[in-house]
């Protein structure tokens, strides 16, 4: 028995909004997506009428810190560099329980789909959130998020992530990758690379602050200071920013993904675009640390895959891509809405290699579906209204399975 869906509109594969439409659902599988009339039904089949909704793919965030939602709160005071903040929050983060923090995991996994996220990427220093994620109903990958204290165990800690990498797991999928270009030695970070495969996911932070920059440009400031407290400087007597070092370098990989990059030019750009790099924003986030915004409208014009993520809960304080969506339709007026909500759809599916199976409502597809409600005005386009209206999350479906209920 299947179950077919009616919804007010329905987001078609090539981008089109169909009024009055079916998605019909078989197993974890989408039959058929299309009018009312053409929908494939069974004479057993369940019917659901979700009325004035709008049914979307699930939304695909690329980017989370669950294990951070512990420490959820913290604020980064205006006196505080952001090293300073960041090293902060790892005191924070170290002082907590175990048990406290695997609850805000499973916390911040139910904030996540109550949001309509049914895919989540998660990076992961403390190998805690990857059992969690593999008993809950969503969709997940896991990165190693390497930053070894210790320098003398950079090796281990490499060696371990590329084995796990290698493991058969309950998780979509997994992947290993340095917290920042900062945080292993080139060697390390070469090592890593070459064990890579097409099913492993490889990540970084990368150009996301100024003091980044001003470390690797002119070695001083904050960051540079942390990093050469517990071993000299490892890349060189550069003049080049992170991304460029990075580039000249072969530190990034094809089909990587690359956190903020607040702080590229447009060659670089090209360049990452050149290797099907996926760059992903944390909009509120950056915002919200006070860093130089990513060079959006340049990114477009360079052909570069843009995906959204939410970084975590500390700060902004939520986990939300409609929230995401809406402050960057506020800043960024002239970017049509069809584009930006293939950011947490198509555009994230392509980073994942899973474009064949997420990231629209197509048959053959997995079922990840989301439906939503929201003031509507007749002669307004929906799609426009619905990133920037308050979405009401009214159904939540993850491989086939009803996990968010309220229509």
């Amino acid at each position: 028995m299947g179950t077919v869906y009616f919804a007010k509109w329905i987001l078609l594969e090539n981008g089109d909004i169909l009024e009055n439409g079916a998605v019909a659902v078989s197993e974890n599988r989408i039959l058929s997506a299309g009018p009312r009339g053409k929908a494939r039904r069974g004479p057993d089949d369940r019917i659901v009428n979700l009325g004035d909704s709008f049914l979307l793919p699930g939304f695909i965030n690329l980017h989370t810190h669950l294990e951070e939602g512990v420490i959820r709160g913290i604020q980064k005071s205006g006196d505080d560099t952001f090293a300073a903040w960041t090293a902060k929050k790892q005191t924070r983060l170290r002082q907590a329980s175990t048990e406290s923090i695997k609850t805000s995991i499973r916390l911040g996994i139910r904030e996540l789909l109550a949001q309509g996220i049914t895919s989540v990427v998660d990076n992961s220093r403390l190998s805690l959130s990857r059992s969690i994620l593999e008993e809950e109903s969503i969709r997940a990958w896991v990165i190693d998020e390497l930053s070894p204290e210790d320098p003398l165990q950079e090796k281990e800690i490499v060696n371990g992530a590329i084995k796990r990498c290698k493991e058969e797991k309950k998780l979509a999928g997994s992947g290993a990758g340095p917290y920042a270009l900062y945080s292993l030695s080139p060697e390390s970070q070469s090592e890593l690379i070459k064990h890579k495969d097409k099913n492993t996911l490889w990540a970084t932070h990368i150009a996301e602050s100024a003091e980044e920059l001003q470390a690797f440009s002119e070695r001083k400031g904050d960051l540079f200071f942390q990093i050469t407290r517990k071993r000299p400087w490892p890349y060189g007597d550069t003049t080049m920013g992170p991304m460029n070092y990075a580039i000249n370098s072969h530190l990034i990989p094809d089909h990587a993904l690359c956190f903020h990059c607040n702080y590229v030019n447009g060659s670089e750009l090209e360049y990452l675009a050149s290797i099907n790099a996926s760059v992903v924003l944390c909009y509120n986030y950056t915002r919200e640390m006070g860093h130089k915004a990513f060079p959006l409208d340049v990114a477009m014009n360079r052909k570069v895959r843009i995906c959204l993520g939410t970084e975590g809960v500390s700060p902004p304080g939520f986990m939300s891509l409609f929230e995401e969506l809406y402050s960057l339709r506020s800043d960024y007026p002239h970017i049509p809405a069809s584009e930006m909500i293939k950011w947490v759809t198509s555009n994230a599916a392509e980073a994942l290699n899973m474009e064949d199976s997420l990231g629209s409502l197509s048959p053959g597809k997995l079922a990840d579906i989301i439906a939503v409600r929201f003031a509507h005005d007749p002669d307004e386009n929906p799609l426009e209204e619905l990133l920037v209206e308050e979405p009401d999350i009214r159904l939540v479906v993850v491989d086939g399975e009803e996990v968010v209920v309220n229509y």
